[in-house]
């Protein structure tokens, strides 16, 4: 497959394309679900995945995992641990933002916004001439269509006065594996670019940016059609021995419209519902109004 075809927000999606998908660190923990541990340090690490440096956490489920309430207890109590220790929060009364990205009108996006609405948010002052606190606060971006003001600029307002130890981003994702479609979530402090899994390049949102750790949180809900068409061609012409015709299949595809195409699985509702289930579970058990009083088991 040529790299041009791969639209994708997954690290694990590029480097098992290249073959490489070895160099993550794998450990399968109960009940179906699979850690994957990867790490970019260097820019011939960016070069080669087309990612930042940073950490990549991908924790991959079988069905069973959203079968059994014990499933989906434990991958809540994993993405928690792994919260914690990305954003590298010292002390449970440290002040923490959560942002929800994406379009909360177009279910397939709505990811950031399904999350924001379940999490236990703390006041941002003790109240009564108390001061600020620590505690979960959260808001959604909205899209810059709607709003006119970009996510990037919007997060940086609210950081500069809020003063967060850390900030947590929450958007759905694109991949180029099928299997991966509302079954993985992703972790990174590598920050995020919203809406550049479907090409359209934005400003940042990461530690250098902000100037306090990131830690983005996602699960993809949809994947390319350019992606899953070359995916079935050429899958197609290693079965029956026809040889690939790489410059009209390329040509078809642009005349019919449908390179740009991002499609979502008819159960895309469902997806989002239950990740946005764990991951609010995930982020509320790390960082919520009661976190301290509870503990996943």
């Amino acid at each position: 497959m040529d790299s041009s075809d791969l639209v994708t927000d997954m690290a694990l999606d590029v480097l098992e394309r290249r073959g490489e998908g070895d160099r993550a660190q794998v450990k399968e923990l109960s009940y179906g679900i699979v850690r994957k541990f990867l790490r970019l340090r260097s820019p011939e690490d960016e070069k080669r995945t087309g990612r930042p440096k940073g950490i990549y956490l991908t924790y991959d489920c079988s069905p069973s995992v959203f079968a059994s309430e014990r499933g989906v207890r434990a991958l809540k109590h994993y993405l928690s641990s792994a919260l914690v220790e990305l954003a590298g929060v010292m002390g449970r009364r440290s002040k923490v933002l959560a942002v929800g990205l994406g379009n909360d009108e177009v279910t397939a996006d709505s990811l950031g916004s399904a999350v924001t609405d379940m999490l236990e948010i703390s006041p941002a002052s003790g109240g009564d001439g108390g001061g600020e606190r620590g505690g979960l606060c959260a808001f959604e971006t909205g899209v810059e269509g709607r709003t006119g003001i970009r996510s990037a600029d919007a997060v940086a307002g609210i950081c500069a006065k809020l003063r967060p130890a850390c900030v947590l981003t929450v958007d759905s994702l694109v991949t180029s594996t099928v299997s991966r479609l509302g079954a993985s979530f992703q972790l990174t402090t590598a920050g995020i670019a919203p809406g550049s899994g479907v090409g359209r390049d934005r400003e940042r949102i990461d530690r250098e940016t902000l100037g306090v750790p990131v830690v983005s949180i996602g699960v993809p809900t949809v994947l390319s059609m350019r992606t899953v068409l070359s995916d079935f061609i050429s899958a197609y012409s290693e079965t029956t021995g026809c040889e690939r015709d790489e410059f009209r299949l390329r040509s078809t595809m642009s005349e019919m419209r449908l390179s740009s195409l991002i499609v979502a699985p008819k159960e895309v509702k469902l997806h989002v519902l239950n990740a946005a289930e764990i991951i609010s579970g995930a982020i509320n058990a790390a960082f919520g109004a009661d976190c301290n009083k509870r503990r996943l088991g």
